[in-house]
């Protein structure tokens, strides 16, 4: 595993992790990065969470980006980087929304899109 993060770290400073992950030089323990718009910072995921993200990142795309922006830096909506806020009270404010700010998505998402959202909103820096 050591090995591996020592890969990716390189892979990420030099700026070519995705011509590494595809040589095999990233084992099962990492991969791509989740990028959104003009965003470049590389994120590392488990494996495990790569379909969530996504998954994630498309029904944000489709959803929400036209509020918050492609990159999520905010436009009408707020930046969603580094988000401070629990699972919980994201995944309620996407179902419940905000009166005359936010719709309230609880017809549109059913929990696993929300966990979806939420993992990809987790990699954004």
């Amino acid at each position: 595993m050591f090995r591996a993060l020592r890969i990716a770290i390189v892979c990420v400073s030099l700026g070519n992790i995705a011509s590494c992950a595809r040589a095999g030089s990233l084992q099962s323990s990492f991969v791509i990065p989740v990028s959104v718009g003009k965003a470049s910072k590389p994120v590392l995921v488990a494996p495990a969470q790569t379909n969530s993200v996504t998954r994630g990142r498309s029904l944000f795309l489709k959803n929400c980006a036209h509020c918050h922006a492609d990159d999520a830096h905010g436009d009408e909506g707020p930046d969603l980087h580094k988000l401070k806020r629990s699972d919980d009270f994201i995944t309620r404010r996407i179902r419940n929304g905000v009166k005359g700010e936010m719709t309230a998505f609880t017809e549109k998402f059913n929990d696993s899109d929300i966990k979806s959202i939420i993992s990809f909103l987790r990699t954004l820096n």
